[in-house]
């Protein structure tokens, strides 16, 4: 007796990676995020020796200095979005009315020897990172597989994506992920989000 046998990769996973052509406000948004410390308790949640912003903080805030940067960020969202949707159900989705909103927003400062642990952003459907500064050797982003039980990098169960100023990243929300520790000697900037139909 004889048998044919078909064996399948399935499910991968979608990450889109999106590089602004002009990032000319990075210098204005650093020093803003400086003094936004200064001023403002931050949150513990899945940094270790940073500072985090309190999830959708620009909604408490006295006044609008945030607005320019909030507009060019969702700016940047927005077309990765549509980019991430070409080709997959999330476009007829969108395209029949849906809308995806902004569940929250906040940025991470990570000063030397910082980093973020391995989390998930559950309740939500994409997430995703803006690169704001990033010195040399300040922290790569891991993103990992959600089947892996292990919080080690072993072979193929986790995939590099070396951070770029100006470039925002774009994943499922159900993926492990981490930022390794600043190695550098500068703080490492970057603004984080989550998605969800609205």
């Amino acid at each position: 007796m004889s048998y044919n046998n078909d064996i399948f990769q399935i499910f991968p996973s979608r990450v889109m990676v999106s590089e602004a052509q002009e990032f000319d406000w990075r210098d204005d948004f650093v020093q803003w995020v400086e003094d936004y410390q200064q001023q403002h308790e931050g949150a513990e949640v899945s940094n270790v020796g940073g500072y985090q912003s309190k999830g959708n903080f620009y909604l408490k805030l006295e006044d609008d200095s945030f607005q320019p940067f909030k507009d060019k960020i969702w700016n940047h969202i927005e077309y990765a979005v549509k980019c991430y949707a070409e080709e997959i159900e999330l476009y007829n989705i969108l395209a029949g009315g849906a809308s995806l909103r902004l569940m929250n927003l906040w940025f991470n400062a990570n000063p030397p020897g910082a980093f973020n642990h391995v989390h998930v952003h559950p309740g939500s459907l994409l997430s995703g990172v803006l690169w704001i500064k990033i010195p040399d050797d300040s922290g790569d982003l891991f993103l990992r597989d959600p089947t892996e039980m292990n919080s080690y990098c072993l072979g193929s169960a986790c995939v590099t994506f070396p951070a770029e100023e100006g470039t925002l990243l774009l994943f499922p929300s159900h993926i492990p992920h981490n930022v390794g520790v600043n190695k550098s000697e500068d703080t490492r900037i970057s603004v984080s989000f989550n998605l969800d139909f609205g």
